[in-house]
């Protein structure tokens, strides 16, 4: 099975392993995995992890020995980041209609990428313009990076998992972050 660990889950399981208290069904969740998944590190939890946009600059990789051991596969590259640069604006310049918004960012995200139509295109226009349907939802300055990140490998994983608002635009192979949901999780790996 593959799963992709989004920063919420990969940075609890290393909490975990660090011994911070709070964290302990993501610690259960990573014994159940280890041996069952791969969970790959990407160049978003370099990002994530590395460079991060919010927190003081001194608390930057402090998670990487743990994060090391949280990712169930022994390649990946602790060293390139994700580059947004080609979806930079893409928030800010997103019609406000949802039709309008799909099909607006579709065009506009093959313009800059020069992708086609693949499932990467399509899924990050659509996540784009579902996050136009809850109008009392503020933007947050992290949703492009996970718009980009579930676009990039959702239609290439086993589960994603999540958090909540995440996992309520994408659908069935996403999984939230709330400790019912892990421990729903959980329950549902013992009958695998």
């Amino acid at each position: 099975m593959i799963v992709y660990l989004d920063q919420n889950y990969a940075s609890r399981m290393a909490k975990h392993l660090l011994g911070q208290p709070g964290h302990e069904a993501f610690g259960r969740l990573f014994l159940a995995l280890k041996g069952r998944a791969l969970a790959p590190p990407s160049p978003f939890h370099v990002l994530e992890t590395l460079y991060p946009a919010r927190g003081p600059k001194e608390k930057a990789g402090y998670l990487l020995p743990a994060l090391m051991e949280v990712f169930l596969w022994p390649g990946g590259d602790w060293e390139t980041p994700a580059d947004l640069s080609p979806f930079a604006g893409l928030l800010q310049g997103l019609p406000e209609d949802p039709l309008e918004a799909r099909a607006w960012a579709l065009e506009e995200i093959q313009r800059r990428t020069g992708l086609r139509e693949v499932p990467f295109t399509r899924l990050l226009a659509t996540l784009l313009a579902e996050s136009r349907k809850d109008k009392s939802r503020k933007p947050r300055p992290s949703d492009l990076l996970d718009f980009v990140m579930a676009a990039t490998v959702y239609p290439y994983v086993d589960r994603l998992l999540t958090d909540r608002y995440l996992r309520n635009l994408l659908g069935k192979k996403a999984v939230g972050g709330r400790r019912k949901e892990v421990e729903a999780l959980l329950l549902s790996l013992k009958g695998e």
